[in-house]
């Protein structure tokens, strides 16, 4: 009688076992499965992506000093600097302790994102520095007799003169097209320009096909106050053309013959340039 009850018993315990080994593989396939490792590792390859952008911040940020201390020794540039640098040097700290606090993906790669900037203003304002002294330096994001100027480059046509549709023609060949003034800013950097002898010079403005509106090449319409009041009086069927003097956007037939600015995207400035 003894040994049936523990052979009982013994059949129940393993009844029992059988039950919860299947219960737990029925919970798994009902979607409750393990923890993934897969994310950590995810996770860990974009910190060291951070660590990386971090490291090459700070490189930049002593190559722009160690310029500056060679080439100027004007104690109040050299602060300047340096205030652009340490809050930018404070800004990865702070973004790395994030990164390592949270280190989900969906984060990493929104500071990975901001470092990113941080690394391509840095470099940019290097490659200035840079073309300061040294203006066929290899960072320049402008071909050879370009200017540089925001994120475009500029070509001025001072020896030579054609209608707008050829000075468009020419631009075109150089994969660029006739200029374009999206702000002051740029109005002024081009009013700045010592080269700019003869002053008259076409733009990639002219009215279109309907003769009733303005627009520049790429199909946006000008700024309302692109032209003075006493220009807008001027409009009529036989100008069709605008060109830039002086800070000033005037209009005129297209068949006029005068220089012309050329405008294109300027590439990316490259950290291995900046050796």
């Amino acid at each position: 009688m003894s040994d049936e009850v523990t052979y009982a018993t013994l059949m129940l315990q393993d009844s029992a076992r059988v039950r919860s080994n299947q219960d737990g593989n029925n919970l798994r396939k009902e979607g409750h499965p393990a923890p993934s490792s897969i994310w950590r590792g995810a996770a860990l390859s974009l910190m060291t992506l951070c660590l990386l952008l971090v490291t090459g911040l700070v490189t930049l940020g002593i190559m722009f000093l160690q310029m500056s201390n060679d080439t100027n020794s004007d104690s109040e540039k050299l602060s300047q600097l340096q205030k652009f640098i340490h809050p930018q040097q404070n800004n990865l700290s702070e973004i790395l302790n994030i990164s390592w606090k949270d280190p989900t993906e969906e984060s990493l790669q929104s500071q990975i994102s901001a470092l990113l900037e941080r690394q391509k203003q840095m470099a940019t304002k290097l490659c200035k520095e840079f073309l300061i002294h040294t203006s066929d330096h290899k960072c320049n994001p402008c071909p050879k007799t370009w200017q540089w100027h925001g994120n475009s480059c500029y070509y001025f046509t001072t020896h030579e003169e054609k209608s707008w549709s050829d000075s468009r023609k020419d631009c075109i060949g150089k994969s660029a097209t006739l200029v374009k003034i999206d702000s002051i800013k740029e109005r002024d950097f081009l009013r700045s320009q010592p080269s700019l002898t003869p002053s008259f010079f076409w733009l990639g403005l002219s009215r279109n096909s309907t003769g009733k509106h303005w627009l520049w090449e790429d199909g946006s319409s000008p700024s309302p106050t692109l032209f003075s009041n006493q220009e807008h009086a001027r409009f009529n069927g036989s100008r069709g053309c605008a060109y830039f003097e002086r800070g000033n956007v005037y209009i005129s037939r297209c068949s006029a013959e005068i220089s012309w600015i050329c405008e294109k995207t300027a590439s990316l400035v490259k950290i291995e340039d900046l050796d």
